[in-house]
């Protein structure tokens, strides 16, 4: 078929409710994170169920309200991080549907599984690869890349095998499920949800065994104290409520502030995580694991009132399913687990892949934070990497100094805890020759006094491309001219690549005392010839030893540090 009709996509969705349905149990057994809490599949069959009932007794004419009931029903009926997650999936997907239409054609059908994606990753505050999420977008992109569907059946038949070809690497994104022997209990529900629209659309279909991993080959699922640490909330509350923008439960009340998402999130990734936010019309949704559920419910009064508030206690949920262990028991494995290792690591913002391939490959230092795809990182960013390092001595090492709020606050947040100094280095040469200094076998005073030193002992200039023409007291820039910065100021510009760069060289070079070694990082802009130019030039005009480094980095084309 070229199109489905309301009537046919109202199977559909039914069908993919059952398939969840009649699954949940396992889903439930396989969900290890980010705590194995084991409600997974009756989460988004709670979830679904609700939805199938906001539209089960009407017959549709109008696709597009068939998407909006369930999609509305959906949201309020969301329980859990993995329901509100796929309540955002099957939003992004409906959204899609034309309003006074009665059919979805091929295009269209795609393009519903790009903004299911879409929809999905702006309501987590910080996504994780290897989730339901990782689906989601992964089915998305290779329909995008395929161009040969003849029939809606063919796109459903798919997308079916894509979720399920990635849903099986999901193992070897996220460690939790690796070493719990599963794949991503969220994944595997939104695999079978789709299994089941194939099956709503052509009754004739036949899909093989959907278990992918026996229940019996499952391993120890991963402790309780481990899930605890990953996810910072102690022992905590599973926190959702429903809230309408506005609304006040009397008269006399004062006027609620007006609602802002980013402030939101902010305020409320201070005390939690595992934080998922939707919002339709007046109507804002909220999932979120904390230690302070009270100051959850502080944050949202400002906003309206709740239509809805569910707290539940994740540690007792723990302990109702595993007979025997206690909470003295937990209590204690707490307070061993949480004896961090002394000896101190790097976290550095990278502004390419490539250097940060460098910076494990070569200074053996894993924990960097790419900034090249997502920009700034967030404080749960920061917070997530230094938990990853798994120490109570932490270097960040910035390479921009627009992240630094971001990390203070981090640092700030785990303070308790861990020691974290923040470098401020300001670009990415700097940040490079600080990690080379950096020795993990010396303690944390001598590493930052190593560092200071060798900041103090170099400078660095960076050249870019002139975007538009600016007139300062001290030089004239042309647009698309290049521009040699040092210090955020423009110090040269020039039509001719190798004219700018010898020009900072020079500058850089009479800058410092006894120059002795230059370092040139290259950028995917920078041409070969140039580059080879300018070697030669710090070579001979200066004497110096040179060495050049592709770091790839999109927006510098050269950056160039001379130490003493």
């Amino acid at each position: 078929m070229l199109t489905i009709n309301a009537a046919k996509l109202k199977e559909m969705l039914i069908a993919g409710g059952k398939a969840i349905e009649s699954e949940h149990e396992y889903i439930n057994e396989l969900n290890v994170f980010p705590v194995p809490d084991g409600d997974t599949g009756t989460n988004m069959m709670i979830t679904i169920n609700g939805a199938i009932e906001t539209i089960n007794n009407i017959d549709y004419t109008d696709i597009h309200l068939l998407g909006k009931h369930f999609s509305r029903g959906l949201l309020m009926n969301a329980r859990g991080n993995s329901g509100v997650i796929f309540s955002q999936i099957i939003k992004g997907f409906t959204s899609v549907l034309k309003e006074g239409n009665n059919e979805i054609g091929i295009v269209d059908f795609i393009n519903a599984f790009t903004a299911a994606k879409n929809t999905a990753y702006a309501a987590v505050a910080t996504p994780v690869e290897g989730t339901i999420l990782t689906v989601i977008r992964i089915t998305a992109e290779k329909l995008l890349q395929k161009h040969h569907f003849k029939t809606i059946e063919e796109v459903m038949k798919t997308a079916c095998d894509e979720a399920q070809k990635i849903l099986l690497q999901t193992p070897e994104m996220l460690h939790e499920l690796k070493e719990a022997g599963v794949v991503d209990s969220g994944g595997y529900g939104l695999c079978r949800f789709f299994d089941g629209m194939l099956v709503g659309m052509n009754k004739n279909t036949t899909l093989n065994s959907p278990k992918i991993i026996p229940l019996t080959k499952i391993k120890a699922k991963k402790s309780f104290i481990d899930a605890l640490e990953d996810t910072n909330v102690g022992f905590g509350y599973c926190c959702e409520f429903i809230m309408t923008l506005k609304a006040r439960v009397t008269l006399k009340q004062s006027d609620k502030k007006d609602f802002n998402m980013k402030s939101f999130k902010k305020q409320l990734a201070k005390i939690g995580d595992s934080m998922a936010v939707v919002m339709d019309g007046d109507i804002v949704k909220l999932h979120i694991h904390t230690i302070h559920p009270y100051q959850v419910l502080k944050i949202g009064a400002q906003y309206g009132e709740f239509n809805k508030v569910k707290i539940e206690n994740m540690t007792l949920q723990f302990l109702e399913r595993n007979p025997g262990t206690t909470l003295e028991k937990l209590q204690d494995q707490v307070k061993t687990h949480r004896q961090l290792p002394s000896d101190p690591k790097i976290i550095a913002t990278v502004p390419s892949a490539t250097i940060a391939k460098i910076y494990s490959s070569e200074f053996n230092m894993p924990y960097t934070i790419n900034t090249e795809i997502t920009g700034n990182p967030s404080v749960q960013e920061f917070i997530d990497k230094i938990r990853e390092a798994h120490t109570a001595n932490i270097i960040i090492v910035l390479d921009d100094s627009n992240t630094i709020l971001a990390a203070k606050e981090a640092a700030a947040l785990v303070a308790n805890e861990i020691n974290v100094q923040i470098i401020n280095a300001g670009n990415i040469a700097t940040s490079y020759l600080t990690c080379l200094t950096f020795d993990p076998i010396q303690d944390m005073k001598s590493n930052i006094a190593n560092i200071n030193s060798t900041i103090e002992n170099m400078v660095v200039g960076k050249v870019s491309t002139s975007s538009k023409p600016i007139d300062y007291s001290h030089i004239q820039v042309k647009k698309n001219h290049f521009i040699g910065i040092v210090d955020k100021k423009i110090v040269v510009s020039d039509y001719n690549m190798v004219t700018v760069l010898n020009h900072l060289s020079d500058l850089l070079v009479n800058n410092i005392r006894r120059p002795k070694h230059a370092w040139i990082i290259y950028g995917n802009n920078a041409q070969m010839r140039d580059i080879k130019l300018l070697k030669k030039y710090l070579m001979e005009a200066h004497a110096l030893k040179v060495t050049t480094i592709n770091g790839n980095q999109p927006t510098y084309s050269f950056y160039i540090a001379i130490q003493r």
